[in-house]
C-alpha cells in the first residue's frame, strides 16, 4: 500500500497538514521512553556497590535523577496533552473541510449518479466513510509514526551498548513482518465485502423506515421483511469472517515479535557469561526489550486497521473522481428566456425516455405538457433545469445552449415548483427564505401572503418560527405546497418549473393553491406539467407527449378539433367527472 498517496487521499490532497499532528505525536513517545532512561541510571547508581565493593552510595546524584525524572513526567504530560488536542482539533477540522467538499461535489454531480445507487450508498460517503477517515487521521496515522520511530530510535542507542545484541533484538522485526503482510491482504479482500454489506445494510435500514406506513399498515412484522434481515445477516457473515480470517495471521506476527524479548534473555545471557556484557547493561536491554517490542505490537494493530479503513478512503477518492457536469462559463448572462429543443433525445442508463425533440418554449408564455404516464414530461422540465445533460442534440436558453451558461447562473433564473415537496427541518421562516436567502422577514412574509398561506401560518402558536419537522411532516400537503410556491415567489426567477400541484388535494387546498400560483407565473415564462387538462385549457401552447415523442402541438380548442391523442385524454376525464359511487 501507498501509505503517502493515502495521507493525500484522506486530507483532499493536502497532506502537510497531517505534519503538526504526526510530529507532536512521536515526540510524545519518544518522552514515554525516557523515565525508562531515567531509572537505568539509577539502578546504574545502585549496582556500582555491587561492582565495587565498598562504594557508597550517592544519594544526592539519586536524588538528583528522581527530580529529572519528575521534570520529565511533568514535561510528558504537557506534551501528551499538546498531541492530544492536537490531533483531535487538526483531525475534526480536517474531516469537516473533506465532508464539506464532497456535499459541495454531490451538488454538482448528475442526477443519473444518484439514480444508479443505493441512498445507503450515498450517505456513507459522508457517515461511515468519513468516520473511517477521522479515525485513520486522529489515531492511525500518527500513533502508527510514533510507535516505529520510538522503537527504531530505541534500537540505535542501543546499537551503541552492545552492537550484537542490538541487531539480535531487531531481528526478530522482519520476521513478523510476511505474516503481517499476508493478513493485510486478507483484510483488504474480506474488507471490500464487509463494505459492501454495511452498505446494503444501511439502505435496506432506510428502506424499512420509508416504508413503516406501508408495514404498519399491512401488519408486517420486522422479521417478516426478508430484504432487512437477510442483510444484516450478511453483515453479520462477513464482520465474523473479516474478524476470524486476520486473526491467526496477526497473532502470528505478535508471537514473532514477543519472540525478541526471548532472544534478548537468552543470547544476552550467553552475551554475560562470556564476559562481554556487564550486569547492568543486560538488565537495561532486558528493560528497554520490552518498550521496542510494545509499541510495535501497537502498530501491528493499527496498520491492520488502517488497511481496512483505506476502503473507505478509496470510495470516497472515486467520488471525488466523479466527474460532475461540465461548467459553463461564469460571465455569461442570461437576459432572456425563450426556451428552445432541438433534436433532443435522453435516456436513463440505457432506458430512451425521449426522442428527436424538437419544441419552441417562447417567453413570458405558458407552455403545457400533457401526456401518459412515463410519457417524458417530468424528464423535459428535468432537462431545463439540467439536472442531466441530453444525449443528443441541445437545449438552448436565450439562444445559447444551456451547458454555457454556470449553474448558478442557471439556476438563479429558475424556480421549480412540483407535488413532491421537501420541507427542512427547520423553521417555516427559513423554510421560505431558502428562495432568497438574504431576504429580510417582511419580504418572507409579503411572499406567504401571495401563496396564500400567511393565514395558516399566523394561526400556528410560533408563527412563522414554527419547526416544522423532517420533511414538514407537522403540515398537511396543502400546506407544504403554498409553503413551496412562497418560497418561488420570493425567489421571482423569471423562468418557472411547475409540476401541477394541485392534482391531489381537497377542493378547499385547492381553490388557495390555484390562486398563489396565478401569483407565481404572472409574466414569467411559465413551463406545467399538466395532469387536470381544465386547468390549461387557456395555456399558449400545449405540448402532447407520447412514449416520449410530442404527438400534438397547439391550443386547446385546435388539439380538440384534431380527434387524436389530446381529444381522447380530455373525453377521458370528462367522462370520469359522473363517476359515482
Amino acid at each position: 500500500m501507498n501509505y503517502v498517496a493515502l495521507m493525500k487521499s484522506a486530507t483532499m490532497g493536502r497532506p502537510e497538514r497531517l505534519r503538526p499532528l504526526i510530529l507532536w505525536t512521536v515526540f510524545e513517545y519518544f518522552l514515554r521512553g525516557a523515565p525508562y532512561g531515567i531509572l537505568l541510571l539509577i539502578l546504574w547508581e545502585l549496582f556500582k556497590p555491587l561492582q565495587q565493593p565498598g562504594t557508597a552510595l550517592d544519594l544526592q546524584r539519586i536524588w538528583l535523577v528522581y527530580a529529572l525524572l519528575l521534570i520529565m513526567l511533568v514535561l510528558l504530560f504537557v506534551v501528551s496533552r499538546k498531541a492530544y488536542f492536537i490531533a483531535y482539533k487538526d483531525s475534526y477540522e480536517i474531516c469537516a473541510d473533506g465532508r464539506l467538499a464532497i456535499a459541495a461535489h454531490l451538488r454538482k454531480l448528475s442526477m443519473g449518479f444518484y439514480n444508479t445507487r443505493d441512498p445507503g450508498d450515498i450517505g456513507a460517503y459522508l457517515v461511515s466513510d468519513y468516520a473511517n477517515i477521522e479515525q485513520m487521521i486522529s489515531h492511525l496515522f500518527p500513533q502508527i509514526c510514533g510507535a516505529i520511530a520510538a522503537p527504531t530510535t530505541l534500537i540505535l542507542c542501543l546499537l551503541f551498548i552492545n552492537w550484537k545484541l542490538a541487531l539480535a533484538a531487531a531481528l526478530v522485526i522482519p520476521l513478523a513482518w510476511p505474516a503481517a503482510w499476508i493478513s493485510f491482504r486478507i483484510i483488504l479482500y474480506f474488507g471490500k465485502w464487509h463494505q459492501k454489506y454495511k452498505v446494503a445494510a444501511a439502505s435496506r435500514m432506510i428502506e424499512y423506515i420509508q416504508t413503516i406506513r406501508l408495514i404498519k399498515a399491512f401488519n408486517l412484522k420486522g422479521e417478516k421483511f426478508d430484504r432487512l434481515e437477510q442483510s444484516f445477516r450478511n453483515l453479520k457473515i462477513y464482520s465474523i469472517r473479516l474478524e476470524a480470517s486476520v486473526g491467526p495471521t496477526v497473532l502470528f506476527s505478535a508471537f514473532i515479535l514477543h519472540g525478541g524479548l526471548v532472544l534478548i534473555i537468552l543470547f544476552g545471557l550467553t552475551l554475560l557469561m562470556a564476559g562481554e556484557l556487564s550486569l547492568p547493561f543486560y538488565i537495561m536491554f532486558l528493560v528497554l526489550g520490552a518498550r521496542i517490542y510494545e509499541p510495535l505490537l501497537n502498530a501491528l494493530v493499527f496498520m491492520a486497521e488502517l488497511h481496512y479503513y483505506s476502503l473507505g478512503v478509496d470510495r470516497v477518492e472515486n467520488l471525488r473522481k466523479t466527474a460532475p457536469l461540465p461548467a459553463g462559463q461564469s460571465d455569461l448572462q442570461i437576459r432572456g428566456h425563450n426556451i428552445r429543443f432541438d433534436k433532443v433525445s435522453f435516456s436513463y442508463n440505457t432506458r430512451r425516455v425521449l426522442s428527436e425533440i424538437d419544441l419552441n418554449i417562447p417567453e413570458r408564455a405558458l407552455t403545457a405538457l400533457v401526456g401518459p404516464s412515463g410519457s417524458g414530461k417530468t424528464t423535459l422540465t428535468r432537462l431545463i433545469a439540467r439536472f442531466w445533460d441530453v444525449d443528443h442534440g441541445q437545449i438552448s436558453l436565450d439562444g445559447r445552449d444551456i451547458r454555457d451558461y454556470s449553474n448558478e447562473q442557471l439556476m438563479a433564473n429558475l424556480s421549480m415548483v412540483f407535488q413532491d415537496v421537501y420541507l427542512f427541518n427547520d423553521t417555516i421562516l427559513n423554510n421560505i427564505r431558502i428562495g432568497k436567502p438574504g431576504a429580510n422577514r417582511e419580504e418572507i412574509i409579503a411572499a406567504a401572503q401571495k401563496a396564500c398561506c400567511h393565514n395558516f401560518i399566523s394561526a400556528l402558536p410560533l408563527g412563522y418560527d414554527t419547526m416544522v419537522g423532517e420533511s414538514g411532516s407537522t403540515l398537511s400537503g396543502g400546506e407544504k405546497q403554498r409553503i413551496s410556491i412562497a418560497r418561488a415567489l420570493l425567489k421571482d426567477a423569471p423562468i418557472i418549473l411547475l409540476d401541477e400541484a394541485t392534482a391531489a388535494l381537497d377542493p378547499e387546498n385547492e381553490v388557495h393553491l390555484q390562486a398563489a400560483i396565478d401569483e407565481l407565473v404572472c409574466n414569467k415564462t411559465v413551463v406545467v406539467i399538466a395532469h387536470r387538462l381544465n386547468t390549461i385549457a387557456r395555456a399558449d401552447q400545449i405540448v402532447v407527449l407520447e412514449q416520449g415523442r410530442i404527438v400534438e402541438l397547439g391550443k386547446h380548442d385546435d388539439l380538440l378539433q384534431k380527434n387524436g391523442l389530446y381529444t381522447a385524454l380530455w373525453n377521458e376525464q370528462q367522462r370520469m367527472k359522473g363517476w359515482k359511487f
